[in-house]
């Protein structure tokens, strides 16, 4: 496999992470900045236990270090090149695993609660207040399919380990490993990317490194969550981040939750659910070779 490594210029990198106490306070102005520029912010001080999500990192390495045969047998694992972006296939294998799932795997359904029982909800109605929105995303959010994503990529030099994409989700909250150096992770200015979202981003699209940083987690806006602050006729500009992962001299190891609307929630004037969004992203991704 032989991908291209983009070339664009860089740009400095994302504000330090907002205090998510001032965020819950309206005392971190900038979000909304961020969110129009970038698409994504990051957080610390988000009171999730660093115990929970070294487990479940621990987990992952352990899942991970298997056998390839005796990880094929699960049936949420996608290995290693399975899965393709914008006709690249991705050197990066994954535990997909969803709401329905989670007790079969206790330290994900651990860092899953502790998200849900305070910090999902209080991010939603903190991002509600910053963006400006005439209603709560938490109404929206009550029984969405959200899912955990394990992720492991290899050391891999020279090419991009995922080309540049965006969420189809509401958001996407992204933990990666406290390693102490890069981990390849970089998110686009929206300023510098074609407006048709990552198919067309453009040489001159500039990317932000986005460092691990101790206990934090990056936040980015999905598709899902543009649309409905269209339908809802909200004031607030928003497009999804488009962020690509970079090659890198080390192993990469992350923790993604892919939150999800609510299956019934109307995203758009003709009546598309957040159901029918889904499938009308996988049928797309299918047909272009995502």
């Amino acid at each position: 496999m032989q991908r291209t490594v983009v070339s664009s210029p860089q740009t400095r990198a994302l504000f330090p992470a907002i205090d998510f106490v001032l965020f819950r306070q309206g005392k971190e102005p900038q979000v909304k900045e961020l969110l129009q520029r970038y698409g994504a912010f990051r957080i610390r001080n988000h009171g999730l236990s660093s115990q929970v999500k070294e487990s479940c990192f621990g987990f992952a390495k352990g899942f991970f270090n298997q056998p390839t045969e005796r990880k094929r047998n699960v049936s949420s694992f996608s290995g290693f090149e399975c899965e393709t972006v914008r006709g690249s296939r991705i050197p990066k294998e994954s535990l997909y695993v969803s709401r329905t799932e989670l007790e079969r795997y206790p330290p994900v359904s651990l860092l899953y609660k502790e998200m849900m029982d305070q910090f999902m909800p209080e991010l939603l109605e903190s991002l509600s207040q910053a963006l400006d929105l005439r209603f709560s995303l938490q109404h929206y959010h009550k029984s969405g399919d959200d899912t955990i994503a394990l992720h492991h990529y290899p050391m891999v030099e020279g090419v991009e380990r995922n080309p540049a994409h965006q969420d189809f989700g509401l958001l996407t909250l992204l933990i990666q490993e406290d390693a102490g150096t890069t981990s390849g992770l970089e998110i686009a200015d929206l300023q510098s990317t074609d407006k048709k979202g990552s198919s067309s981003i453009g040489a001159s699209a500039r990317f932000v490194p986005v460092e691990p940083g101790e206990n934090e987690i990056t936040v980015f806006v999905g598709n899902m969550l543009p649309k409905l602050a269209r339908t809802n006729q909200c004031d607030a500009v928003l497009r999804s981040c488009v962020h690509r992962v970079a090659s890198g001299d080390r192993e990469r190891y992350s923790i993604a939750c892919f939150v999800h609307a609510d299956s019934m929630t109307i995203l758009d004037e003709k009546g598309i659910t957040a159901r029918g969004h889904l499938e009308n992203w996988i049928s797309r991704s299918q047909a272009q070779g995502h």
